[in-house]
């Protein structure tokens, strides 16, 4: 006989259990849950259980395999298109097409007037560096899908530090601040799609067109939505928003030096907050970046010393530190939560009272 498919012989178990059953027929369960799986109440002989395993075996390798080829398929076009930013801009408006006109069943027509209406924005410099940028990061996610281990993070994560770094000077490129210490984008009236915006600075990047790209999520992005990536990106030690500096920090680079260099969190927390002081400089007026660095730099100092704390990492010097946090900045609105926080932490550290010594009798030896 030949061994009958998955389906066919989960039918007919049902079927002989279904028959066997006397009337009245149980009322049916509820609906299962996204967390629940209702089990029918039948019984399969070992040689059944081996035979729909070794089923679902074949049907998991192609779904691997279908898997792995959208991903593959997608970092190959996405390098290629790495190699200049005309590159990149062709690329973009192929997945456009794709998603916003193709898939639409609209005319060749209707993608050209588009096309000509925004000619200028595709000429702007810093909107193909977004596209270059965005492309980077996509490849970098794509390729930390897979990884299974803390310790095979290393390369990504530098990778990671790397574009950062380079992002952070591009949106600085983009960007000037006047005599007064206002803030406003840079050659915005002499490049193409520029609109000339001054100041908005919004603590997020707000008023650089180059910042708002990379405030996306890279499944989102039309390079993403062409490729139908949404769903295979799945990671969720990842961080998808490639300006995203808190995020890419406490998803991917604080867990893997906790895991494999724990020595080294401390700089790395000072990395993180360097980089997030650098990224916001760039969008505020002087004035509102040191009311921002008033409010936020101890905030992250906080929170870099109780994760230290926390990780048994440097312990005795993070509650220096944060004990020099409190006297330091009083006037803070987290000042009462770390006082409340750092009395909490000192009762779980303080060693036990001794117990009164036991006075003898009088006379006894």
């Amino acid at each position: 006989m030949k061994p009958q498919s998955i389906l066919s012989l989960l039918l007919a178990l049902l079927a002989g259990s279904a028959a066997a059953q006397e009337e009245p027929r149980p009322r049916p369960r509820p609906p299962a849950t996204a967390d629940e799986l209702t089990v029918p109440e039948v019984s399969l002989t070992p040689a059944q259980v081996g035979h729909i395993l070794k089923e679902l075996e074949k049907v998991e390798a192609e779904i691997g395999q279908g898997r792995g080829g959208i991903l593959s398929a997608a970092l190959t076009k996405f390098r290629s298109a790495m190699g200049s930013e005309s590159d990149a801009v062709s690329l973009y408006l192929e997945c456009y097409k794709l998603e916003n006109f193709d898939r639409k069943d609209l005319k060749q027509t209707d993608f050209m007037e588009w096309r000509e209406r925004n000619e200028a924005r595709f000429k702007d410099e810093n909107f193909s560096k977004g596209l270059l940028l965005q492309l980077e990061y996509l490849v970098l996610t794509i390729q930390a899908q897979n990884v299974k281990e803390q310790k095979d993070m290393g390369t990504l994560v530098s990778a990671l530090q790397a574009f950062m770094a380079k992002a952070i000077t591009e949106v600085h490129a983009t960007m000037k601040h006047t005599a007064s210490g206002a803030v406003e984008q840079k050659d915005a009236d002499t490049k193409g799609g520029g609109q000339g915006r001054k100041g908005g600075g919004n603590g997020q990047g707000g008023a650089s067109p180059l910042a708002a790209m990379l405030r996306q999520s890279v499944k989102g992005t039309e390079f993403g939505k062409a490729y139908l990536l949404d769903d295979h990106l799945t990671r969720r030690e990842w961080e998808y928003s490639p300006l995203n500096i808190g995020g890419i920090y406490s998803s991917v680079i604080f867990p893997y030096y906790v895991s494999e260099k724990p020595t080294e969190l401390s700089a790395q927390w000072d990395a993180r907050i360097n980089a997030e002081m650098a990224l916001h400089k760039a969008s505020l007026s002087e004035t509102e970046f040191a009311l921002f660095y008033k409010e936020a730099q101890p905030r992250l100092l906080w929170e870099k010393n109780n994760h230290l704390l926390a990780s048994n990492i440097n312990a005795i010097n993070a509650l220096a530190d944060m004990l020099k946090i409190i006297q330091g900045n009083p006037n803070h609105a987290d000042a009462v939560s770390w006082l409340t926080q750092f009395k909490a932490i000192m009762q779980k550290v303080a060693p036990a009272e001794a117990p009164p010594p036991v006075e003898k009798p009088i006379g006894s030896q």
